[in-house]
């Protein structure tokens, strides 16, 4: 008899992720980072390092399972991956002489527009040579059902280290995670769905009361307080997207960043929502396009707990980029307290509560999605602005110097842009993900992120 599987069911949010992909809308994140050789590498250093990241999958149980059935979701459940063929997962490759960043960012742009293959573990890593000063670029990407955003950055401090002496120790490989046995009983069955229908009924007056809040406060017309979902204007960056991407990647410094929110009694997260704010106006502006309601932000906010890092535990604040306001220093001012009304509602609901919230503003959009009228009604949001922090130590992989992160994530049907950002060291790195065929000269905004964050320091006195 063959030996039976284990089977680990994927939770509403994960599931959803691969139920709205598409050719045109590829649910995975992904990250790039350039790397400085050793100086003392030898010949075959990238060889050995291509070979070393084949095994990633004895370091991180994530990458060591695969879809039960890659062709039918009604139970979509992770099991072991038995038939782990490395060939399919680590590629080894140079940019053309003289290795220019264009060059990578069109590579990583198209490699970032293909779908992994649901037959094998859903995971890629890309070692590219060829950039000058001995440099080189890692990129990696994994599907949004595995893991979130703070779980893709723990994966990274587990493999990264803070000595240029330390190599990768594949003896230290995480312990497999739990896994729910597919011939569980009845009695657990039951027993645990028992359990889990009345941690929802009791979240339910918590969603509702909300809600009921959020109501209230349109309809009496008060302005910096969250917006209901499903009431952003219509823009350039929620129609429907094909399958062409444009990566635009840029960066701030952290210290000054961290001086702006000290100054507006805010946090960096503020700071960036606003600043991306004025950058996404000034692009609309230029593009005739700037609608007279605010845009508005899709801030995601970790809910995870209990040392969890895989699969996605994450609720949205919505809250409005302010981009009617021209004044930057008023812009941020009403983010913040946007931001902190919506962080002190998430905050007295439970885990549960929050998640609920969170599914039911996902679910319209997942079902407008598979019907493919999701760019026919209001967006519940007009751009994602995520956050998530990095090391503040300089990390080394097996010797080579890790100078530069970016974090890129995922575009769909009536979302057509995607803001994300880590930090590491000194500084905040962007990288933004877009479609560009409904999006004509996407590529200023990095630049208009710089010009932003400058009008805001020169608006603000004693920086």
């Amino acid at each position: 008899m063959d030996k039976v599987r284990e089977i680990e069911k994927l939770s509403f949010q994960d599931a959803s992720f691969l139920r709205m992909e598409s050719e045109a809308r590829p649910f995975h994140v992904a990250g790039l980072m350039i790397l400085k050789a050793p100086q003392d590498a030898s010949p075959n250093f990238m060889r050995k390092l291509a070979r070393r990241c084949a095994r990633l999958n004895e370091l991180w149980p994530v990458f060591a399972k695969k879809l039960k059935d890659p062709y039918s979701l009604r139970d979509p459940a992770w099991v072991p991956a038995d038939d782990y063929d490395p060939n399919y997962h680590v590629h080894h490759y140079a940019l053309p002489a003289p290795g220019r960043m264009d060059d990578l960012l069109a590579l990583v742009s198209r490699v970032h527009e293909r779908m992994l293959d649901r037959n094998r573990p859903l995971w890629e890593m890309h070692l590219i040579e060829g950039l000058p000063g001995g440099r080189f670029a890692l990129y990696c990407k994994t599907h949004h059902a595995l893991v979130d955003g703070v779980g893709a950055l723990h994966m990274v401090n587990t493999l990264f280290s803070e000595s240029p002496d330390v190599q990768i120790d594949f003896r230290k490989a995480a312990p497999k995670a739990r896994a729910h046995h597919h011939k569980m009983s009845l009695s657990r069955q039951l027993g645990s769905a028992s359990r889990g229908l009345l941690k929802h009924y009791a979240a339910l007056p918590q969603v509702s009361n909300l809600l009921l809040g959020m109501g209230r406060d349109a309809w009496t017309g008060k302005h910096d307080v969250p917006p209901l979902p499903f009431t952003a204007p219509r823009t350039l960056f929620n129609t429907d997207v094909d399958a062409r991407r444009e990566i635009i990647i840029t960066e701030l410094p952290l210290g000054r960043m961290r001086a702006l929110a000290k100054a507006y009694d805010g946090t960096v997260n503020d700071i960036l929502v606003a600043i991306c704010g004025g950058a996404l106006r000034e692009y609309l502006l230029e593009q005739n396009a700037l609608p007279k309601k605010s845009l508005e932000a899709g801030v995601p906010m970790s809910i995870k707990g209990g040392g969890k890092q895989e699969g996605n535990q994450v609720c949205f604040i919505i809250c409005p980029f302010f981009t009617e306001v021209r004044n930057p220093a008023q812009r941020v001012r009403h983010v913040i307290k946007v931001m902190n009304k919506a962080k002190k509602n998430i905050r007295s609901m439970s885990v549960t509560a929050a998640q609920d919230y969170t599914n039911m503003m996902m679910m319209p959009t997942i079902l407008l999605t598979l019907a493919g009228r999701a760019s026919q009604v209001k967006p519940a949001l007009n751009a994602i602005v995520s956050n998530v922090p990095g090391s503040k130590k300089r990390l080394y992989l097996d010797g080579a110097e890790l100078e530069h992160m970016y974090p890129l994530s995922v575009v769909t049907d009536g979302m057509g842009i995607n803001l994300t950002v880590v930090s590491y060291m000194n500084k905040l790195c962007f990288a933004i993900t877009s479609c560009p065929t409904q999006q004509p000269n996407i590529g200023a905004l990095g630049s208009l992120i710089k010009k932003n964050y400058k009008s805001l320091l020169d608006a603000t006195p004693d920086l």
